[in-house]
């Protein structure tokens, strides 16, 4: 079973002045080679196409519509993110992405082991003002985490209900500038003449000329109402959301729509250079795999209004423990009774890629992912996962009491130590070591097991 490295929570007051009173269309940078982002208003609309739309795809769940509030405006890039921006990431960070091919166009649509965002093959040789390519869901969120933490500012993708809403900036029709295709050239990087000369492919084009037969530099066109760029066509945006393939149901406050256990696709919205003019259309849904890279997919950035970032967790990819593998019942009684954590079920910035279907669960059994938040106690965040109608394997190599080389130990802080002892002992937990004085401290200290052999240290606050 995975293991979790946790860091304590920080807290930090916000340093600025009050974003919620920029007006729309304002510009906002967070550093100095920041992405620009853009205001984008609250506001209501539907989401989706009417069954009369032109080149409406129903098998893609575009209709029946659904009516989408966003009661609070949002920040969201100007452009998508740029292969120089990228590239900071990576030189800062030394981000090393799990080996996979890229697919790319080589006389066939294939998957090219050395393709990557610095060559992904159209262009060969982007610019750094090109959008990166070559980019998975979770190249993405690499990303994202990064500039988060840089910044102090908690970004993310948007959800598919924000992308739409902010591509249409006011509109209701196939694109932010009408329907027409013949007009594409004028707002979009598209799959037109100029792609079609170099890129003969047998579906449709946009009937006009935009002079970039590849990718185009961001912000080479004419933007929408919200001053965003480039929302239709260059590359596919992954959004934060699983691929529903409906829209019946769907967060009517226009949050992400996620679920338990890991998505079998994400969502990508907006088109690309070389797609279908009936795939360059606002409503049109994509969906991918979160590790699929495309030369052709990339993303653009969003954020809450004031909103800062406090980071839970340093370092690489979030990896889960399971501190109670048997029901939900239990193991809310271990982190709310004896430890005095406040719990919020099924949190999907806990799923990750351990699904269902891998964890082998039964018909009928549902995996929970879960995040506990510091009520009684000023300890960390921790990610728990649990199942109803099925236990989880625990592992089978059961640690001692005294660590060795290489073993996770999660760290949890307590007001009374004596307590949660005493509800351990109650709910049968294994203690590893009774509370003990910390020598040289004021401290006090004791261990325990959890089901799959994961070692927790109890710590009591110390008296200030």
């Amino acid at each position: 079973m995975k293991k979790l490295l946790l860091l304590a929570l920080m807290f930090s007051a916000p340093a600025f002045a009050q974003e919620s009173a920029l007006k729309s269309g304002s510009v906002v940078k967070d550093c100095p080679t920041c992405p620009d982002i853009v205001v984008v208003p609250a506001g209501e609309f539907m989401i989706g196409s009417t069954a009369d739309a032109p080149d409406v795809d129903v098998s893609r769940g575009e209709t029946p519509q659904a009516r989408i509030k966003i009661a609070k405006g949002f920040l969201l890039g100007r452009y998508e993110v740029t292969v120089g921006q990228y590239r900071e990431f990576v030189r800062e960070t030394g981000y090393q992405p799990p080996k996979k091919a890229c697919r790319v166009w080589d006389n066939e649509f294939v998957d090219k082991a050395d393709a990557t965002w610095e060559n992904p093959y159209q262009p060969a040789k982007p610019e750094p003002n090109h959008p990166v390519g070559c980019v998975s869901w979770n190249d993405a969120q690499a990303f994202i985490n990064w500039l988060s933490k840089k910044t102090g500012k908690a970004y993310r993708l948007p959800s598919t209900a924000e992308w739409e809403y902010a591509a249409r900036a006011g509109t209701t029709t196939s694109r932010f500038w009408g329907d027409s295709t013949e007009d594409a050239c004028e707002y979009a990087n598209t799959y037109d003449i100029s792609a079609k000369e170099k890129y003969p492919f047998t579906f449709n084009f946009s009937p006009c000329r935009d002079g970039y037969p590849e990718q185009a530099p961001v912000g080479k066109f004419k933007p929408n109402a919200f001053g965003l760029y480039d929302m239709i066509g260059n590359v596919w945006e992954w959004t934060a959301d699983c691929y529903a393939g409906s829209h019946q149901g769907r967060p009517k406050d226009g949050k992400a729509w996620v679920w338990e256990g890991t998505c079998e696709n994400r969502e990508t919205r907006g088109g690309a250079w070389m797609s279908a003019p009936e795939r360059n259309r606002i409503a049109w849904p994509g969906r991918d795999p979160a590790d699929r890279r495309l030369n052709y997919f990339g993303f653009r950035i969003a954020r809450d209004l004031d909103a800062t970032y406090s980071p839970t967790y340093d370092g690489g990819q979030l990896r889960r423990v399971t501190l109670f593998t048997g029901d939900m019942t239990k193991a809310k009684q271990f982190w709310v009774d004896a430890l005095g954590y406040k719990v919020r079920l099924d949190n999907p910035a806990f799923g990750g890629e351990e699904t269902a279907k891998s964890l082998k669960l039964n018909t009928g059994a549902r995996a929970h992912y879960v995040l506990l938040e510091p009520g009684q106690t000023n300890g960390p965040l921790i990610g728990l996962m649990g199942a109803t109608g099925q236990k989880l394997a625990a592992n089978s190599d059961v640690p001692d009491a005294t660590p060795n080389a290489g073993d996770v130990i999660v760290v949890v802080k307590v007001k009374d130590i004596a307590r949660a002892f005493v509800k351990f002992k109650e709910l049968g937990v294994r203690v590893l070591a009774q509370p003990a004085a910390l020598p040289g401290t004021s401290g006090v200290e004791g261990t325990v097991l959890s089901p799959d052999g994961n070692r927790i240290v109890i710590q009591q606050i110390e008296s200030e």
